[in-house]
């Protein structure tokens, strides 16, 4: 009497796999909103990043008279000098109005001059994400940056 070998799944394996497989790929499926989130707010603090970098650098090379007079001082559509205001960026990291629908990144702008030590201001920005969300928002993401500057003749 011959033997046959079988090689095939039965039904049950079969049935069992597939369950192990749907679980894995819902279990997958289900992380990919929390890593979109991740991606948006990474980006959105490389832009808080670059605004402040760029913010500090118009204040590098603003003319002397600009701080040790207490006047401002405009580059672009950017001005440097001793007030606070709040601006509001797209996700391309350019300017738009409060209202615009496509505003992503906010930034409380503070610059203030020192007291008793003329031509020195501090300046503070703080950046929020997404651009209209309540404070009490879970997704609500801040960086803050602290910066002082001293322009003095020599």
């Amino acid at each position: 009497m011959k033997i046959l070998k079988n090689n095939a799944f039965s039904l049950i394996e079969v049935v069992i796999a597939l369950g192990i497989f749907a679980f894995c790929i819902v279990g997958i499926v289900g992380l990919l909103p929390i890593a979109a989130n991740s991606v948006k707010s990474v980006t959105q603090e490389s832009n808080a990043n670059n605004i402040a970098e760029s913010i500090a650098g118009f204040w590098q090379v603003a003319p002397l008279g600009s701080s040790t007079t207490g006047g401002n001082f405009t580059m672009g559509n950017f001005t440097v000098g001793n007030f606070t205001d709040t601006f509001n960026y797209d996700n391309n990291g350019a300017q738009v109005d409060s209202s615009d629908p496509n505003a992503s990144l906010s930034m409380d702008y503070d610059a203030q001059g020192l007291s008793g030590y003329p031509g020195s201001f501090t300046v503070n920005l703080t950046f929020t994400w997404p651009a209209n969300a309540p404070s009490d928002s879970p997704t609500l993401n801040t960086r803050k940056f602290n910066y002082i500057f001293t322009k003095w003749r020599r």
